[in-house]
């Protein structure tokens, strides 16, 4: 394959498909959407971001401001933690807006997050948000096929195509030649957004200028290689189509299979291959099981009648009340281990079902390079699953590392015998305890934790390329 033919072939078909008014027409309006979206996004997480700090700000007000109090009843008076989404989100919104994104976190009970933006939203929200992300990886494949659906197949129709070839064009440089052409003119979808999504995540000031960096130098290059293989699909139907009306319905039916048929099938296969149970059926059964280990209200229970002894065997007295330290703040804490211990294995059970859900969707990568594109996308954004679950854990941490602090003050700070110390302690305590304050996740641990979109993606590079050079060997040129 010369390089001077080849790059004739790409240099032809990109300026064919430059000017027409309509591609022009279309890539400037693709563009502006896209840019719109990124300025909308832009404008609702600084909106969000304003709110949230402000609630942050309140409760953290709200909880040092308490008076002296019991500090089993600051346990149970609970703590707001929120989640701050990673500025990315601007471009990829993922599953953020289908996830909460507030905790109300309290002692013996871990609570799900809430307000997600879906909760408050029409069923429209249930086909894509409107993002910069949805219009890549959705609209801008259709477009492409629409463009390029004759690239090959019109011109056998008009016999230009045996005219190449009497020329000296192979058929391997004529279908590298168009699929480049059309591959290049797709990255004008792509590349102006780059420089705007960098500079408009520097602005919302919530994440290091290198980390953004870092994310988008893995997000447009996986674009790039989704666009390449659209560009390839688009050239060999056309390629083997007998007219470039058949080779159109065609390109139709197999976005339409990538887009929304087989997300949908393989989203209803998961979650009937793994079935979750009701939050009211989890939480119904952790309470269970929790009354089996050891009821801390329960003053019969044989595991805290147990604990009773050994404290009393420990202090050498005869009830609880000659203890040095506050009992019920003990038994309080031992129960505040055993629902969480019961609960993080209940809630593994759970997650494990979740992941299998999530790698049955991330295998099907590679069957579509939609969900693939879509799954990378979302975790170089920080907007997937694995980001809202680090916020789950480091929030059940906080809550877990609250209540046990409370218990320790009842402990140290509370008589067993009425009148001998106040019932209540200081409130200068509330303010010892930190803040609750969510940390990104890294990217290098994403990564680490969900290589397989990484795979997915190099697969359907390799398999363009093997289509390629496959086809070109048997194109018939009338």
């Amino acid at each position: 394959m010369a390089i001077s033919n080849l790059g004739l072939v790409i240099k032809k078909t990109r300026q064919e498909l430059l000017k027409e008014k309509r591609s022009l027409s279309i890539l400037i309006a693709v563009l502006l959407f896209a840019i719109l979206s990124i300025a909308v996004g832009f404008t609702r997480y600084a909106d969000t971001q304003k709110t949230v700090q402000q609630y942050r700000e309140e409760t953290r007000k709200n909880w040092e401001k308490r008076p002296d109090k019991h500090p089993h009843r600051m346990a149970h008076y609970g703590y707001m933690v929120f989640r701050n989404a990673h500025p990315l989100q601007i471009f990829d919104g993922g599953i953020d807006d289908f996830l909460g994104n507030v905790i109300f976190l309290e002692a013996h009970k871990q609570n799900t997050a809430n307000l997600s933006e879906a909760g408050s939203s029409g069923t429209l929200v249930r086909f894509g948000t409107f993002s910069s992300a949805f219009i890549l990886q959705t609209i801008v494949p259709l477009i492409l096929i629409f463009l390029g659906f004759g690239l090959v197949a019109r011109e056998r129709e008009d016999a230009t195509l045996k005219l190449l070839h009497v020329q000296g064009l192979s058929a391997r440089t004529i279908i590298w030649g168009k699929v480049l052409g059309l591959w290049q003119f797709s990255l004008l979808f792509v590349l102006p957004l780059i420089p705007i999504v960098f500079v408009a995540a520097l602005l919302l000031d919530v994440a290091s200028w290198s980390d953004v960096l870092l994310r988008l130098v893995l997000l447009f290059p996986a674009y790039m290689v989704f666009y390449f293989f659209i560009s390839t699909l688009t050239v060999i139907i056309s390629a083997r189509s007998r007219s470039a009306a058949t080779a159109l319905v065609g390109l139709i039916g197999c976005w339409l299979f990538m887009v929304l048929f087989l997300p949908k099938g393989i989203q209803f296969l998961a979650q009937h291959t793994y079935p979750t149970p009701s939050r009211i059926a989890f939480e119904t059964k952790v309470e269970e099981e929790v009354l089996k280990v050891g009821d801390s209200h329960n003053p019969d229970d044989p595991h805290f009648k147990h604990l009773k002894d050994s404290l009393l065997s420990h202090y050498k007295v005869k009830t609880t009340q000659e203890l040095p330290i506050n009992y019920s703040g003990v038994v309080m804490k031992e129960g505040e281990r055993i629902s969480s211990k019961i609960y993080a294995d209940h809630l593994k059970a759970l997650e494990d079902q979740y992941h299998h859900q999530q790698q049955l969707t991330t295998i099907s990568g590679f069957v579509n390079p939609v969900v693939a594109i879509k799954n990378l996308s979302m975790l170089a954004s920080g907007t997937d699953y694995f980001a809202y679950d680090r916020f789950k854990q480091q929030a059940e941490t906080y809550r877990y590392e609250l209540a046990q602090h409370m218990n320790e003050l009842q402990i140290q700070h509370i008589a067993n015998v009425k009148g001998d110390k106040p019932a209540v302690v200081n409130k200068s305590y509330w303010k010892q305890f930190p803040e609750f304050r969510y940390q990104f996740v890294q990217l290098d641990e994403s990564i680490k934790s969900q290589w397989l979109p990484l795979l997915a993606t190099a697969f359907w590079l390799l398999l363009s390329v093997g289509l390629i050079e496959t086809s070109s060997k048997k194109l018939k040129l009338i």
